[in-house]
């Protein structure tokens, strides 16, 4: 849980390295020739070419920029507008706004990337309060880390509470619903832990996709494996029951796994755009992880917690040895 919490993420189209694409063939050829270069571009209120000057001395001294393209330091703050070409004057004022164009030797996101952003604003909020705007991929990418995170989460919250609620409806029990999302869930956090061990970053689309469709693809596994225990332990004590569950189950969780894992295992293996072949490697790796734990964790989780599930579901009717049931009713009594 606090390695995949701490997990680095990509938001862009993540990087090229590696990949055979013309873009990504082009994209090192144009580095190699000019260096890294990422641009931000500055909005401001129009008219005050002093405080344009001193935004952008201060845009220098931000550590990663290597330089800053406006109107006082590529033509002078001397020379009045009127003196020159409109078509000069366009590439720097609008009616109202005056442009900036900050260049940074950073990749488009990353620690180093988002720093810079952040200094950008504060040098343009310093001077120009909320009337400066910032805007480039740089800008953007951070902007969409900070709402990511937190749609993250509330989709997540939302995704946990719809399928309790169905497995609630389901298996009218207070207990298995949390057993079979913490196994599911506990695969999750295993799938999404990986890359911070292995110390790679992962896509932010790779993350909701997989907290969302490993969930609801891989707790049928765990619905499948629960509903046959439950048949088996109407008749029989809890290790007898859980050897037939597994006897009878088993084979129709791993097919369904198999396909799943190799679907996702051809797309990881075929696909040469990096999100996608991510997802595949994902997907093929949560479903596996979500298999091996509903065999193994689930199957413990229920011997363990059997008396409180029975006490905890509705007309439980599980098996107490000498022919006898046990009903809620009983279990009350």
């Amino acid at each position: 849980f606090l390695a995949q919490a701490n997990t680095s993420f990509t938001y862009g189209m993540g990087s090229t390295e590696g990949s055979q694409t013309r873009v990504a063939r082009d994209t090192e050829a144009i580095n190699e020739a000019f260096g890294q270069s990422t641009p931000a571009v500055v909005l401001v209120p129009r008219g005050d070419i002093g405080r344009e000057l001193e935004l952008a001395e201060r845009l220098e001294q931000i550590p990663h920029v290597t330089s800053v393209l406006s109107y006082p330091t590529a033509v002078g703050a001397a020379i009045p507008t009127g003196f020159l070409d409109p078509a000069v004057t366009e590439q720097f004022y609008s009616e109202h706004d005056a442009r900036i164009v900050v260049y940074a030797d950073t990749e488009s996101e990353g620690t180093a990337a988002f720093a810079v952003v952040e200094q950008v604003r504060a040098a343009v909020h310093d001077l120009y309060g909320d009337a400066g705007l910032v805007t480039g991929m740089a800008a953007s990418l951070y902007d969409m880390k900070g709402v990511v995170t937190e749609d993250n989460q509330v989709t997540n919250l939302i995704a946990i509470a719809a399928i309790l609620l169905v497995l609630v409806l389901t298996f009218k029990s207070a207990t298995l619903p949390v057993i079979l999302i913490a196994t599911i869930e506990s695969a999750i956090f295993l799938n999404l832990a990986v890359p911070y061990f292995t110390g790679d970053s992962l896509n932010y689309l790779g993350f909701l996709v997989i907290n969302t469709v490993q969930l609801g693809a891989t707790v049928d596994y765990a619905i499948l494996f629960t509903d046959t225990y439950r048949k088996h332990r109407r008749s029989m004590p809890p290790r007898q029951a859980l050897a037939r569950t597994l006897g009878t189950s088993f084979q129709s969780i791993l097919v369904s796994a198999s396909i799943l894992t190799s679907a996702g295992l051809v797309l990881w293996l075929t696909s040469t755009n990096n999100i996608v072949s991510l997802l595949g490697l994902l997907l093929a790796r949560g479903t596996l992880l979500s298999f091996f734990l509903v065999v193994t964790f689930l199957p413990a989780a229920l011997l363990i917690f059997d008396k409180l599930i029975a006490k905890t579901t509705w007309h439980a009717g599980f098996f107490r040895g000498g022919g006898q049931l046990e009903t809620e009713k009983e279990a009350d009594a």
